[in-house]
């Protein structure tokens, strides 16, 4: 296959910060949440002061905001719509990214010039599909991620003329793009409304393993006759409280997913001509919205050059927290690829966000506000826009009194380092690197 044109590279913003990193690591366009009215109702950071200053910043960069719209309402909070769309549209976004048909009718009558995309949320899974949104008039459609990488070539081929979004990295659900019941039958939290509490990540238990017959449990109806049941506690916030779980021939599905990460069939989804590569992550910190911007920047750019993916995007994605990668449904898969049954975060990663930095002086001496143990001799590095930038711990003094200090404990302190070269202090990120 041919590479006919690049992909747009579409990154997280929980705040006008996550904006900011995004587009200076290397991102062509940012989602961010209009507050009550998308999937988030923690880590989302954004309030109108902010999507103003954030669609100014990026139309100064020539990139794109997209606004979430893709909250599921429930029929009481239809009436409050129309008031914060209008506030919306009054900012001009490049998109509102949307799923409920209902609120994209009143949008479409509203503001047709405003591009719609449709959210993951709708779940897109065929062609089908795709056109009749098309015919309704939404731009782009945001795939569903539970399809193949066929599947999503079979689509674009029969939707040349309509923009495809796909998912290329980040946490992913163990339910239909995110239709869960399990927070709200836990917590009483829906997710579709953007409270889900991550409840298929907690920890479970099981007791009371035995084989039934189908007699006995009428949940399954495997071909023998055979069942085996047991019970599941949620230990971490309802110990004591024991779930029924039956498992017939073909198995249980545990819920824990490892994470997305699309690197290894990137220039698959490029050559299938993707029109935008999303990463999830709003509820992630600015840091994360920025290495994941600055791995996949990379990646795009060389391989549209007909270059390999450097090495460095391997690293940034293998160095910050995760729970181990899977390249999901894009591929085949027996379940242990797919899923982590021991732990919810099993990579803790290797780069930690160790200082602050606040101020430069003249002769380049950084002031840095501790965040996270270093000693002079650790690794450390500012991760910039340009790259990794190492930096010399022998200079390491408080800032009080100007001693020299072995350690840097923690939050609470204030140090200097010596650097003599200028650094863009507001992109720069300061980590401590554990080999």
């Amino acid at each position: 296959m041919s590479i006919n044109k690049k992909p747009e590279l579409l990154a997280p913003a929980g705040s006008l910060k996550h904006l900011e990193m995004a587009l200076a690591f290397g991102a062509d366009a940012v989602y961010a949440g209009v507050p009550k009215w998308s999937l988030r109702v923690r880590g989302n950071g954004f309030i109108r002061e902010d999507f103003i200053k954030g669609i100014e910043l990026a139309h100064s960069q020539g990139k794109k905001v997209h606004a979430v719209l893709n909250i599921i309402p429930h029929v009481r909070r239809v009436a409050a719509f129309e008031r914060i769309v209008d506030e919306m549209a009054q900012l001009k976004p490049d998109a509102f990214i949307m799923a409920d048909p209902g609120l994209i009718d009143i949008v479409r009558n509203r503001y047709p010039d405003i591009p719609i995309h449709l959210s993951v949320q709708a779940n897109t899974v065929n062609a089908g599909s795709v056109k009749f949104w098309q015919k309704v008039g939404l731009t782009r459609c945001i795939l569903a991620r539970e399809l193949s990488l066929t599947e999503i070539e079979m689509i674009k081929q029969e939707c040349p003329d309509m923009e495809i979004e796909v998912f290329a990295h980040g946490a992913l659900c163990i339910a239909v793009s995110g239709r869960c019941l399990i927070s709200g039958m836990l917590s009483h939290r829906d997710a579709n409304i953007g409270a889900c509490n991550n409840a298929c990540r907690y920890g479970f238990k099981v007791r009371n393993v035995h084989s039934a017959t189908a007699d006995d449990v009428t949940t399954f109806e495997a071909d023998d006759g055979t069942i085996l049941s047991a019970e599941l506690e949620e230990g971490m916030h309802h110990p004591g409280e024991w779930m029924r779980m039956e498992e017939d021939l073909n198995g249980s599905y545990l819920m824990n997913s490892k994470d997305l990460c699309t690197l290894p069939v990137l220039k698959r989804l490029i050559e299938i001509g993707v029109d935008s590569l999303k990463i999830e992550g709003r509820s992630r910190s600015p840091f994360y919205s920025a290495a994941i911007s600055r791995a996949y920047r990379l990646a795009i750019d060389a391989i549209c050059e007909g270059r390999e993916i450097p090495e460095e995007s391997y690293t940034i994605v293998n160095s910050i927290p995760s729970r181990g990668y899977t390249t999901a449904l894009l591929e085949p898969h027996r379940p242990d690829k797919t899923q982590d049954y021991e732990t919810n975060s099993p990579n803790p990663g290797n780069w930690q966000i160790c200082g602050d930095i606040k101020t430069q002086d003249a002769d380049g001496t950084l002031h840095i506000d501790v965040k996270n143990r270093f000693e002079k001799n650790s690794k450390i590095a500012l991760f910039t826009p340009q790259g990794m930038i190492p930096l010399d711990g022998g200079s390491l003094a408080n800032e009080k009194d100007g001693k020299a200090l072995d350690v840097a404990p923690g939050t609470g302190w204030t140090v200097t380092l010596k650097h003599k070269d200028k650094v863009d202090i507001s992109k720069a990120v300061m980590l401590r690197i554990d080999n």
